[in-house]
């Protein structure tokens, strides 16, 4: 259990209930009765072209029951029954006729937005939608060489792909991954990036300058300005505030939902909290190239995805996103808006001008 996971009883189980549809209609209005998800909506879906899927299978007899949940552990299991023989296993596996399951997985990124001053302020709910079918015959039909180990045995499990008409699905299903209270987890990485700021700050280093001599200097020495922003989880964040989305009105999580990182490093025990946005917009939006053509024509480039979204400054997003818009755009704009040649509301340059000063980006 982490300090920023949402741990309601019955969730769970009740998110397992649910019976899939198209719209994921009940699934939301299961979260819904739940008073800490109230308001939760559908923002986004990943996956469920294949992209993402299980790599634990579920081994499948010809009458379609299920004879094992791992096709890995079920195989470990059959070469011990054959003396660590995995030729005698493939042999007698092979004629008896099983195949192997996918579970093909679509990401359901929900939201319940409290409202309020800070754009963090919001419940991210991830529900995985889980598609078990049967996919393929156990084990291919030939090999360059004849399997001798338990890992030849589960690199070869993967035969040949059955015929559309035979993919009998084992179970669809709904599973909760997490319930992420998005505030908190931005404090808490803000609260470790200053921990690992102060280590920064007591830290010396012997620099040899050209003429061979050696002199000690602190981080703010070699990096000045290291501590004049806040976070880049927070930064995304406040940007958003004080910039013309955040202006407008617009909420951060109607357009824009998060994949979250905890990892710890195992040699020196220092625990990292990151994100990387995720956008909700729905259709497909063209590559901006930031280096052709003259400014304008880039300008106008970005207020159209700012038209399309329907949120002022939304390029800038898309730009630390990185993805649709690259920096060389947020570089240009700058520029120009500095040289006169086109016009930024003040909180919007004010946000550019620190962004360039302190780039951030995920």
């Amino acid at each position: 259990m982490n300090e920023y996971s949402l741990i309601l009883p019955g969730l769970e189980e009740s998110v397992a209930k649910c019976r899939p549809d198209l719209r994921h209609a009940q699934l939301v209005q299961t979260l819904a009765r739940f008073p800490a998800l109230e308001g939760t909506t559908l923002r986004a879906t990943r996956g469920g072209d294949g992209s993402i899927y299980m790599q634990r299978r579920k081994v499948v007899r010809p009458d379609g029951s299920v004879e094992h949940e791992d096709h890995e552990a079920w195989l470990e299991e059959q070469l011990r029954v054959d003396g660590g023989n995995a030729k005698v296993t493939y042999a007698r596996l092979s004629q008896q006729g099983y195949r192997l399951s996918r579970c093909d997985i679509t990401r359901l990124h929900l939201a319940c937005d409290r409202g309020g001053e800070d754009q963090a302020d919001f419940l991210q709910v991830d529900v995985d939608l889980c598609d078990d079918r049967v996919q393929c015959a156990l084990f291919r039909g030939y090999y360059f060489d004849e399997p001798r180990t338990l890992r030849d045995l589960v690199d070869f499990a993967e035969g040949e792909a059955v015929g559309e008409d035979q993919r009998t699905p084992i179970s669809v299903r709904y599973e909760l991954r997490r319930v992420i209270d998005v505030a908190k987890f931005v404090d808490l990485a803000e609260q470790l990036e200053e921990q690992q700021r102060a280590n920064l700050r007591a830290r010396e280093y012997v620099v040899t300058l050209g003429d061979g001599s050696k002199k000690t200097q602190s981080h703010a020495d070699l990096d000045p300005g290291f501590e004049r922003f806040r976070s880049k989880t927070r930064r995304l964040f406040d940007d958003w505030r004080a910039s013309s989305a955040g202006r407008a009105g617009a909420r951060f999580c109607e357009h824009w939902l998060l994949q979250f990182s905890d990892w710890t490093d195992p040699s020196s025990r220092t625990r990292y909290l990151s994100v990387v946005p995720l956008w909700t917009f729905s259709q497909k939006l063209a590559e901006v190239n930031a280096r052709s053509g003259d400014v304008y024509g880039l300008f106008s480039k970005l207020q159209t995805i700012d038209r399309r979204v329907e949120v002022p400054f939304a390029w800038f997003f898309y730009m630390l996103h990185g993805n649709r818009v690259h920096d060389g755009a947020g570089e240009r704009v700058l520029e120009a808006a500095e040289g006169g040649l086109i016009v930024l509301p003040e909180h919007d340059y004010r946000v550019l001008r620190n962004w360039a000063d302190r780039r951030y980006g995920f």
